[in-house]
């Protein structure tokens, strides 16, 4: 018989590749055999698509555990790396103290509670998770407390690990928040926040004085969920000068200046994750896309540190910028001229009828083109205008060079309208080529010149 286990490796590979509505459909089946090590490897192999598919999750009491700081957690995707992270490995763990340390009678209760709740029932699990963070924070609290008297507790309860206890004191400060955390997420534009208006700003000072009147050092939780959610999180840097604090404003100071450090950080760690990954190289728009999101995020991060006048963080971005720049350089720059110059037709032997373009190939180089295109909106500040520039002309001049050999060798095509037809749509080819890459002045000059040999090589085939 096989083993369910051998089955399970077997399954994470196809689970990358099969259409959604089976993913999801599976994704529903692993989460009613349990919380097993190997089903939790198998949704540990499959986390970055369902970051992208999103499936809705059957709510379990440690989903809901987990809800106050999700936006914080590791992320599978370069585009989520959020700002000050919980790492995904500390979740098992520290569930496990809230099991042994928590009210076992309300615990009971709470779990047979989530075994009635709907999927989709937001309101019901904002309840339940109410009284479950209540439960979980005082089981930490009480566990950290233990460790802290007991090398033996410390050791049983925490692997003797000081890192796992830092993020069970700050998972235990989420879980105090996970109320306010709730109200403010609904509250505020959906993910990711594109930018903060008059309202939102607001919305966020109040809960900055709400969790103030916790503790003076709290509002820092809150703060971190909403720089997660945001496309450009130094942008909540910039607001935080003029917010009132409440309770906290002596903390003001310390508290910006962490979570300063805390958004170089993120970058830094964005940029990290960009050497060798190999699937944008496959992906030139992919590529450009992400580039923009860090340029984004740079500029809004330099502005506001130039703002606070604050160079402490100068080098630390600058190497952020250099990464960004090699990431473009390697995977939309370098390879562009060859990737556009192995899509050209080519003329077939002479009295061989030309082969038919092929259109995926066309279509992978202009989307290529575009992509490098697209460079010009930020090579600036990675210093790369020269080389997008130069490498745009270079392509240009490859284009009009083989489209010169098509037209010197319309002769060798055989005489049938099937065969010119083919040239003329080869000929198409380059000028489109040559439109995307240096414009719409020397692609019409082609064109012209093109229409003009396909006209002389239909006027040899109707005399």
């Amino acid at each position: 018989m096989t083993d369910p286990r051998d089955t399970l490796r077997d399954l994470r590979h196809t689970l990358h590749d099969i259409p959604e509505a089976k993913f999801v459909e599976i994704v529903r089946l692993l989460e009613q055999v349990g919380d097993l090590p190997e089903v939790r490897d198998t949704f540990a192999s499959i986390r970055p698509r369902l970051a992208r598919v999103r499936p809705a999750r059957r709510p379990t009491l440690k989903r809901i555990f987990c809800d106050p700081f999700e936006d914080v957690l590791e992320a599978a995707r370069i585009a989520d790396v959020p700002v000050g992270r919980v790492e995904r490995a500390a979740i098992d763990p520290l569930w496990r103290v809230v099991e042994q340390r928590g009210d076992p009678r309300q615990l009971a209760t709470l779990e047979q509670a989530v075994r009635r709740l709907d999927g989709h029932d937001a309101k019901g699990r904002h309840t339940l998770g109410c009284r479950l963070w209540w439960v979980a924070g005082t089981a930490l609290r009480t566990a950290l407390a233990e460790a802290e008297k007991s090398v033996t507790v410390l050791r049983d309860l925490f692997n003797g690990d000081p890192e796992l206890v830092r993020q069970a004191q700050d998972i235990a400060d989420f879980q105090d928040l996970g109320h306010l955390i709730a109200q403010t997420k609904a509250s505020l534009p959906p993910k990711p926040i594109p930018a903060l208006d008059a309202e939102s700003i607001a919305i966020i000072g109040d809960a900055v004085r709400e969790a103030a009147k916790q503790a003076p050092l709290k509002p820092v939780f809150v703060l971190l969920v909403v720089a997660s959610r945001m496309r450009r999180p130094a942008d909540l840097l910039a607001v935080l000068g003029d917010m009132d604090f409440g309770k906290a404003h002596r903390h003001k100071p310390a508290i910006v200046a962490q979570l300063s450090g805390l958004v170089v950080t993120a970058l830094e760690d964005r940029s990290q994750r960009l050497e060798g990954l190999d699937t944008l190289a496959h992906d030139p728009a992919a590529a450009v896309d992400l580039a923009e999101q860090m340029v984004q995020s740079l500029e809004s991060t330099l502005s506001v540190m130039g703002t606070l006048n604050e160079t402490a963080y100068d080098a630390r971005l600058d190497e952020v910028r250099q990464a960004v720049r090699g990431m473009v350089s390697t995977t939309v720059i370098a390879p562009a001229p060859a990737a556009v110059a192995s899509s050209l037709p080519r003329l077939s032997p002479p009295g061989t009828p030309p082969a038919p373009p092929d259109d995926d190939a066309q279509a992978r180089a202009e989307d290529h083109i575009r992509a490098l295109r697209r460079c010009q909106g930020f090579a600036g500040t990675l210093g790369l205008e020269p080389q997008v520039a130069d490498t745009l002309k270079t392509i240009g001049q490859t284009v009009e060079k083989q489209a010169a050999v098509l037209m010197n060798g319309l002769d060798r095509v055989p005489r049938t309208d099937d065969s010119l037809l083919s040239m003329e749509q080869a000929l198409f080819c380059t000028v489109r080529m040559l439109e995307l890459a240096v414009g719409p002045a020397p692609a019409d000059a082609l064109r012209i010149q093109a229409m003009q040999a396909m006209d002389d090589a239909f006027d040899g085939l109707s005399g």
